[in-house]
């Protein structure tokens, strides 16, 4: 829950290494929930597109997170360890051991865990490793939406309608129950909005708040390759 730390852990992050490196072609660095089409992109969230440990350990610094003898950061007693999860696939635990590698160089001690695939995603509520569950500190999957306008995917970080709880089985689309009263109500201008310009400027307010409350760590803008033949 410290913002500090969470903005230290994204500037820590080189995406475009993990881009190049794990997904080729295929992937693009991006510091935003809604990475495309153009017109919605935002560009005020950038700073991301550029690792800089230097900034990431200062900011640490400040918010009074003091390395011990080990390297590992405390304040106020309690040591800055995460419990990072994903489900079980090889390109995923790639990505956990260089985000872990980078961590570490600011000081935060991460302990990966991968969960079967099919438990990770599947709806068990008697499960404690669903990813609806979210009994971790930072989770990793792939999450975007089909087409080309965005409405629907970000109302899923509504709160009372969409946060995943034990009333509704812990299937929300809202999974790191996040709540904000003014996100709510750009919800709801957006459906009544039918300029495209009007439902750009939207999206990436909404895009900002997500990204600028470290909701969540975008990575990677995963491509969708396909081919045609011409017969």
């Amino acid at each position: 829950s410290d913002f500090a730390v969470r903005r230290a852990l994204s500037l820590a992050i080189d995406r475009g290494a993990i881009s190049s490196q794990l997904y080729g072609p295929a992937g693009q660095p991006t510091c935003n929930v809604i990475p495309a089409p153009p017109i919605y992109v935002s560009t005020a969230n950038d700073e991301c597109l550029s690792q800089n440990l230097d900034e990431a350990n200062r900011i640490l610094d400040e918010a009074g997170w003091v390395r011990g003898a080990d390297g590992i950061r405390e304040k106020d007693g309690v040591r800055l360890s995460i419990l990072y999860q994903t489900s079980t696939n090889s390109l995923r635990q790639s990505t956990q051991a260089l985000v872990k590698q980078w961590w570490e160089q600011i000081g935060v001690e991460t302990e990966l865990r991968n969960v079967d695939s099919g438990v990770f995603f599947g709806g068990d509520p008697a499960s404690p490793d669903t990813y609806g569950k979210f009994y971790a500190d930072i989770q990793m999957y792939t999450n975007s939406y089909s087409g080309t306008d965005p409405e629907s995917y970000l109302a899923n970080w509504r709160c009372e309608e969409e946060i995943a709880r034990e009333e509704n089985q812990w299937l929300g689309n809202n999974i790191p129950r996040w709540c904000n009263r003014d996100y709510e109500a750009l919800v709801e201008q957006m459906s009544q909005t039918a300029s495209l310009d009007e439902r750009a400027e939207l999206a990436k307010q909404m895009n900002d708040m997500l990204m600028q409350d470290y909701v969540m760590i975008p990575l990677t803008h995963r491509g969708s390759p396909s081919v045609h033949a011409n017969s």
